[in-house]
């Protein structure tokens, strides 16, 4: 209890100094997808026993987790809920009473013009016929930034003959696990397209960064994400694949963590055709050990970003903006994670994988190498991620979950 009471400051000052590089988006206060009520944090995100945050996929606030929720459960992506996104006419219309309000004032003016004296068995009819027929509020057309038109699934459709089986690459999985994937990355792009907001060219400046260059240079980077996307970090009861005890000043901490299927052989395969490297939500301690482990004489894996290379919105999500990277252009920059909104700012390069939670049968990696060496041989990523993912033709896709 000693060494963890030490530890808890430490944490502390580091979430403060991370608040001091906070990014503001401008949109994202009222349209941003709420947080799961429901998760399993991890120590790292509890700051029990170490003094480094994970990916914010598994940061969410301690306030919002259920004293009662079942000891193991799996943790929940923050976008699992689709309730909140953007179909509130509150959050996206006008004040139709304000509106109503001027619309009176005007014509009050125009019929004292005009109008000197009233009727007033005329003006009894006229407000019989306004309350009997009252006006329906104005309601602003919300925001689309897709023109595909909106389809209807069957929840019980088989995962082959859906329309976006494609966005799963492995073969076994289960109904109800593809279609929480598709809620996760329709949610994602919906908060992407309608309330995200870049940062300012001065501050986007301010982040620029020069990716170390590898010995063989390919004409693509490859940008990975780490947690439930190459790993899943767990604890010391969930029988880890692998406990790294690491060392911090005086301090020992356990760092306990599962590796997704064929993570290694996609490394190396991946590395004849890119240059690889790793992008981050979380701190650059963490991401030195599970990259140390995953590729220890670092033949694979370049460089790393961390939590300080994300802009962070004041709701608490870590955008990874590509445009830091000023060594290579976008057309050559493609990035795979899990969480969508992560890549927002630049959809067309990212490709979204399933969420690796520990499922031992896990074949994403393994069948994703397929589409990057397609993609590697391509003038533009980005056309070719638009022309074969189709994720905006998603974004008003009606899932019936």
């Amino acid at each position: 209890m000693d060494n963890q009471t030490n530890i808890r400051p430490k944490i502390f000052i580091q979430i403060q100094n991370d608040l001091k590089k906070q990014f503001y988006s401008d949109d994202d206060a009222d349209l941003t997808p709420k947080r799961p009520l429901i998760a399993k944090p991890s120590k790292f995100s509890r700051g029990e026993g170490q003094q480094f945050q994970t990916d914010d996929s598994d940061n969410t606030p301690m306030k919002q987790i259920f004293p009662y929720s079942p000891k193991g459960q799996n943790k929940l992506s923050k976008f699992k809920q689709k309730e909140s996104h953007i179909e509130k006419d509150s959050d996206i219309q006008f004040d139709s009473n304000e509106e109503e309000k001027k619309e009176q004032a005007i014509k009050i003016q125009t019929n004292q013009k005009t109008e000197p004296e009233y009727d007033i068995q005329q003006m009894s009819k006229q407000m019989e016929q306004k309350y009997q027929n009252p006006k329906q509020p104005f309601k602003h057309t919300p925001i689309q930034k897709s023109n595909s038109s909106k389809q209807v699934v069957n929840k019980h459709l088989h995962i082959k003959d859906h329309p976006f089986r494609h966005l799963v690459y492995g073969k076994n999985i289960n109904q109800n696990e593809f279609l929480r994937f598709l809620q996760i990355v329709q949610s994602g792009l919906l908060y992407a397209c309608n309330s995200l907001k870049g940062p300012s060219e001065k501050f986007l400046r301010s982040r620029f960064i020069r990716l170390k260059e590898s010995n063989q240079r390919k004409s693509k980077l490859l940008i990975l994400d780490l947690d439930e996307t190459l790993i899943h970090s767990c604890s010391s009861r969930d029988s880890p694949q692998v406990t790294i005890q690491l060392q911090d000043d005086e301090d020992k901490v356990d760092l306990c963590f599962n590796i997704r299927p064929f993570c290694q052989e996609f490394l190396k395969e991946m590395s004849n055709y890119y240059n690889i490297y790793l992008f981050t939500a979380s701190s650059e301690l963490y991401a030195n050990a599970i990259v140390n482990h995953l590729d220890p004489k670092r033949q694979y894996i370049n460089d790393i970003l961390c939590r300080n290379n994300c802009f962070e919105t004041k709701n608490g999500f870590f955008i990874k903006d590509l445009r830091i990277i000023t060594n290579r252009p976008l057309k050559d920059i493609v990035i795979v994670d899990n969480l969508p909104h992560s890549f927002g700012l630049q959809l067309e390069n990212g490709i979204p994988i399933l969420e690796y939670l520990f499922n031992p049968k896990d074949e994403e990696l393994k069948y994703l190498q397929k589409y990057l060496i397609q993609l590697s041989k391509e003038d533009d990523v980005r056309t070719f991620n638009k022309e074969n993912l189709k994720l905006i033709n998603l974004i008003d896709f009606k899932l019936n979950i």
